[in-house]
């Protein structure tokens, strides 16, 4: 495992320096801003509170930088419905905090078997309090529950199959913008694939594959709300 330390204002760009430019790209727990570090061809947003869901679909519809799909999914629901090997690229931004760290272990694992190129993961470093008891979140939206953190996150929580760019001190106010007594710091987490699906040999054509994908999701989907 690598760990770079940098300061603040470079943590997201040195990230950024290490994401892939990919074609499939798959947005968990993006709330209603959907991640704008890369533009895929195909970017598909799994987010699972419903009001959220419906920022992010009038958003989309005035965006015509990319083809984008929405899916009302958990996180759990997501990497039970994509087959193997069916996106390019796992984006979890600021979502694994949000659940108990047994559980978020194992969905990782679960995850890298549907990513073929990278998984990439930004969350505090450490344990961060964050609740909303009056239930609204920082949007002023219903979905305060969805935004309690769980857990904390180190990195030597990674095995060395991860690279690590961590800043020690990054957040210094909270969700509401409140000032914190004590700053925390934050990390990315990005973990690579060499997987020769990766580079288009033998495979589906681009469009081919967008379109599979969409419809072999839609066909899942309607599966598991009947």
């Amino acid at each position: 495992m690598a760990v770079t330390w940098v300061e603040a204002g470079k943590l997201f760009p040195e990230a950024i320096k290490k994401l892939q430019h990919v074609r499939v790209l798959m947005d968990i727990g993006c709330g209603i801003r959907p991640q704008q570090f890369l533009r895929p061809l195909v970017h598909i947003c799994c987010e699972p509170f419903g009001q959220y869901v419906e920022h992010l679909q009038t958003l989309i519809k005035e965006r015509t930088d990319r083809n984008y799909v929405v899916i009302n999914a958990t996180w759990a629901e997501t990497v039970r419905l994509f087959p193997p090997k069916s996106v390019d690229t796992v984006i979890l931004n600021d979502v694994i905090e949000h659940l108990e760290k047994e559980e978020a272990v194992n969905l990782l694992r679960a995850t890298e078997r549907i990513a073929r190129r990278q998984i990439a993961l930004f969350t505090p470093l450490g344990f961060m309090p964050q609740s909303h008891p009056d239930g609204k979140d920082a949007w002023g939206l219903d979905g305060g529950a969805w935004q309690e953190h769980k857990s904390g996150w180190q990195p030597d929580d990674f095995d060395e199959t991860w690279d690590i760019v961590a800043a020690e001190v990054f957040h210094k106010s909270d969700s509401m913008g409140n000032e914190l007594e004590k700053p925390f710091g934050a990390l990315w987490a990005i973990k690579t694939f060499d997987d020769e699906l990766s580079t288009g040999q033998g495979v589906l054509s681009v469009k081919q594959k967008m379109y599979s994908l969409v419809d072999y999701t839609f066909k899942k989907m309607s599966k598991l709300t009947r």
